[in-house]
């Protein structure tokens, strides 16, 4: 005669709770690597590119539909070491023509900005616990105002739907790669950022930004992406609108041109004041 020996209820179900978590675990362990394949690709499609430069013209609109414009100009200089490094200077209106911010990435760190205000002739750097902070009135953060690397954040894969359930300007057969990224500043104003990838080109069409409160706060639209140099899709319209104001600002971007020789003395803190 043969005798099984069955486990007591209890370890029964502790097995079974242990199997079940090392199951979740090994999943989010492929989701994770997943999302950050995608970023890696992400990145690895936009290098190359030395510096780029292109007139901006800013649009706030608010919940009643009035608009405000202003112009401005934005240089970035690409970064072989970390993120790029960018000056965005304002031309108008008069109020705040002159006013410049400019951008240094840091690994591992907050990055360092510092907003130059020329009706007082200062250059203010914006301190880490103020980079949620609306830059110059906009729906864009001091935060987003900066370039992200991949190690910037950890990901977590999500889904693949068709982008038009996004971006109402995509066609509908092209699909979306979606995912999560979560910052690894602790004193980014944002907890998770969903982001839509298109799988041909590795755009980035929409995110969706998620406060302190982890509350979806606003949601970012790339629209009109244009090929220059055969190589660097540019989006010539983005849109940030804030769901919890109802107010939005457009980005609408002209000249935009490669490869004009910039250098470090052109995005430094010396060059903030040069008006240039």
């Amino acid at each position: 005669m043969m005798y099984h020996r069955t486990l007591p209820s209890t370890l029964l179900l502790s097995t079974l709770a242990i199997t079940s978590s090392l199951s979740f675990a090994s999943n989010d362990e492929v989701t994770a690597q997943k999302g950050r394949e995608i970023a890696i690709e992400i990145d690895k499609r936009d290098r190359g590119f030395f510096d780029s430069s292109a007139a901006v013209e800013m649009v706030l609109i608010n919940r009643s539909g009035d608009e405000t414009l202003r112009e401005l100009t934005f240089k970035r200089l690409e970064s072989q070491e970390s993120a790029d490094k960018s000056l965005i200077r304002f031309g108008f209106p008069a109020d705040i023509k002159g006013t410049a911010l400019l951008t240094h990435p840091k690994l591992n760190d907050s990055d360092d900005q510092w907003l130059y205000l020329p009706s007082l002739n200062r250059v203010k750097r914006i301190s880490s616990r103020n980079k949620s902070g609306a830059f110059v009135g906009s729906e864009f953060s001091f935060e987003d105002m900066t370039d992200k690397v991949v190690d910037d954040f950890t990901y977590q894969y999500i889904d693949t739907k068709p982008c038009i359930d996004s971006n109402p300007s995509f066609d509908k057969n092209t699909l979306c790669d979606v995912i999560d990224r979560f910052p690894v500043d602790t004193q980014s104003g944002y907890t998770k950022q969903r982001v839509w990838v298109d799988q041909p080109h590795r755009r980035i069409v929409r995110i969706d930004f998620y406060d302190r409160k982890k509350t979806h706060l606003k949601t970012m639209m790339a629209k009109n992406f244009s090929l220059f140099a055969d190589k660097y899709w540019r989006p010539l319209n983005v849109e940030m609108i804030n769901l919890q104001t109802q107010r939005k600002t457009q980005l609408n971007y002209s000249n935009i041109e490669f490869q004009q020789g910039l250098s470090d003395n052109e995005l430094s803190r010396r060059a903030l004041k040069r008006g240039k």
